[in-house]
């Protein structure tokens, strides 16, 4: 969260969808009741099992982005056995004639930092 000051919430779970750490951006409100986001979790996961069956066509998933209005919510799997969980601002566009398709997450910084602690274990 240092980095990006849109991220709003992260979380890491377990393979069965349970929530092992989670951080919340200190004056930010949850969207989302923690409930509805631990179903969440464990859809993402199911998904991430249908992904994995083919990996031999397309590679390793790396990432999904998936883009509401008022947020994004990014799963990234860690290794075999956890996902991280990250919920990001969407930020609209301040000509509210136009549409908003929100702004670019970093994935780039993210995905480094990810690299980084699954080098360290």
């Amino acid at each position: 969260m240092d980095f990006n000051s849109d991220i709003r919430f992260a979380a890491v779970c377990d393979k069965q969808g349970e929530i092992l750490w989670n951080s919340k951006r200190t004056g930010v409100k949850n969207m989302v009741p923690m409930e509805d986001t631990k179903k969440t979790l464990q859809r993402a996961l199911g998904a991430w099992d249908e992904r994995s069956k083919i990996t031999d066509l397309v590679g390793k998933g790396i990432y999904v982005i998936a883009a509401y209005e008022k947020l994004k919510r990014i799963t990234i799997p860690l290794d075999s056995k956890h996902i991280l969980f990250i919920s990001v601002d969407n930020v609209p566009l301040k000509d509210s004639k136009k549409k908003s398709y929100g702004h670019l997450v970093e994935m780039g910084k993210i995905m480094s930092i990810v690299d980084f602690v699954n080098s360290t274990n």
